[in-house]
Formats: C-alpha cells, structure tokens, sequence
C-alpha cells in the first residue's frame, strides 16, 4: 500500500495520508516528482511504459508519487533509482518548474548526468525500454503519439527553460 501526504489548493498540508487508488475529496492534492536526466550530449533518458499501464507502451521521463514523510527532491533521487537504477543525489537535482493540476502538484527537476544506456536497470512491471534522445527526436516522437500526452505537453512547455 502506497501512502502519500495531502495538501490544500496552496500546497499546505493538510496533514493527513491518502492511499494510493482511492478517490480524492474536493480540495485534496498530492505531490509528484519528475526528472528530467540529461548528458553531457544534451540528450533526454527516455523510458517506455510496461504495456499493462496506463498510457503503456509510450515514452515518458522518470517519475512518480511523493510517499508520505518524503521531500519531492527525495522521491526524485528514489524514482530515479528504481525505475533506471541510476544513482542520484539531491544536492545534484535542480528544480526548473512546478504546477498544479488535477488533484497533484508536479515538481520538474532536471539531473545532468552521464550513464551509458547498458548501465540503465529497468524496473519490471514499470519500464520496458530506456534510450537517449535528442530534443529534436522526442519533439518528433510527441508528433508521431509515441509519448505520454502530458508528459509530451510538459516538454513543449519547458524544453526551453533549460540551460
């Protein structure tokens, strides 16, 4: 069972746990991380979705739910460790962007790092594929359908606020 804090509208706890898959109440917001990993190259580490999820079989970033008791930089270095088995540090995650939507607050982070792709563990029942790619190439996979739509959105947006 996966547990994460609520928040207000303003992102003030409230607190109190949800658990995950259950409804929300009007009002009640979690946190979620995702990162943004890049080389030296200026290439993205993508990742597909194990086809059994939701959205599976597109691409997307590394990411997930912040658990309770959890800082969104310490779910950041945790997701990144266990959906590509690449090792982070907080000190080395730099916040570029947060918004809210829905029912969730999205804190983007970019990591610069350089991992050969044979090093990229996957995790089972949640990645199927990991590759680099340029910001030209996720630009045409987002055209062509094969991101995650607002994963794809999020890359629009953003792509380039970063230096």
């Amino acid at each position: 069972m996966e547990l994460w804090d609520l928040y207000d509208s303003e992102r003030r706890p409230l607190n109190r746990t949800h658990v995950r898959g259950e409804a929300f109440a009007e009002g009640e917001y979690y946190v979620c991380a995702e990162i943004w990993i890049r080389n030296s190259k200026g290439e993205f580490l993508i990742t597909k979705r194990h086809p059994e999820k939701k959205s599976g079989n597109l691409w997307e970033f590394t990411g997930g739910g912040t658990l309770a008791g959890e800082s969104t930089k310490q779910s950041a270095v945790r997701e990144t460790m266990e959906e590509t088995g690449i090792p982070a540090r907080e000190s080395e995650l730099r916040l570029f962007a947060t918004y809210r939507r829905k029912n969730y607050f999205l804190d983007l982070f970019l990591l610069q790092k350089d991992v050969d792709i044979s090093e990229v563990v996957l995790q089972p029942g949640e990645t199927i594929d990991a590759k680099w790619a340029s910001k030209e190439t996720i630009l045409q996979m987002i055209e062509n359908g094969e991101f995650v739509h607002s994963t794809g959105q999020r890359f629009l947006t953003y792509k380039d606020d970063l230096q």
